[in-house]
């Protein structure tokens, strides 16, 4: 009933027209997709209890892995005990601050971890401290996290993330399609090379969900946005689990 009629009012506004109530359309819909990441958060934490007799896994990403994070869970459950922060983990800058709190004490099998998406979207202001930096129209502000500080932030992502002796998974970033506001679909492809050549660099492994995702793109990437319908999360997730279980040890596999 309440989306009823604020889909009502939305309607009422645009007929109205204005700068102030585009900007309240944009601030409700921010406001209603971070409320549907914190519930899918909670919902991939608490679905399935903790084994402490298996091994660990780490999830450390943005809003496209908060939706696959529950189905990787589900496809893991009796393998390994997948976890992720509690919350979106943004940008290269953010994870650098806020990595030793993620990583905690817990001793991780692997860590399959991201950046990307919000490092190249267009902001006011270049390597704005995470949760004041405001996204811009692609013309109208640079990237948040340079290529280059992209690559020193993962440099040190990368070392930091070594030191737990956990087996390293990066996913490389999802497409941008074409007509989303923020960000240049073009750029996807220079910050992934980016990304790869560090990786490579640092003998980490590769879960290239942008090839995988770019193939069905079309269909259930939703238009004109980063995010993915349920059908291509479920896509995602078959990835993800699959490369979180070939990278266990092997004495943690079922049967051995």
């Amino acid at each position: 009933m309440r989306r009823s009629v604020f889909v009502l009012g939305l309607a009422m506004a645009l007929a109205a027209g204005g700068y102030s109530s585009y900007r309240y359309i944009l601030s409700y819909l921010h406001d209603e997709r971070e409320m549907e990441e914190r519930r899918n958060i909670e919902l991939a934490i608490n679905a399935v209890p903790v084994q402490p007799k298996l091994p660990f896994a780490l999830i450390i990403g943005d809003s496209i892995s908060v939706s696959y994070t529950l189905l990787v869970k589900l496809r893991l459950e009796g393998i390994v005990n997948v976890m992720r922060p509690m919350e979106n983990c943004s940008s290269t800058l953010t994870i650098r601050e806020n990595l030793d709190r993620w990583l905690g004490q817990t001793k991780w099998a692997v860590i399959h971890f991201n950046a990307g998406l919000h490092d190249l979207e267009h902001v006011q202001q270049e390597n704005a401290a995470p949760g004041t930096q405001k996204m811009v129209p692609i013309n109208k502000g640079p990237h948040w996290i340079s290529l280059e500080s992209y690559r020193a932030n993962l440099d040190n992502i990368v070392k930091r993330l070594k030191q737990t002796n956990a087996t390293l998974i990066f996913a490389t970033t999802t497409p941008v399609p074409a007509g989303e506001r923020n960000r240049a679909p073009e750029d996807v492809a220079l910050y992934n090379q980016t990304a790869l050549d560090v990786m490579r660099d640092n003998g980490v492994l590769i879960d290239d969900l942008y090839s995988v995702a770019v193939q069905s793109a079309d269909r259930f990437q939703i238009p004109q946005d980063v995010h993915f319908f349920e059908a291509g999360s479920r896509i995602l997730a078959e990835h993800v689990a699959a490369s979180i279980k070939a990278a266990l040890p092997i004495q943690t596999s079922p049967g051995q």
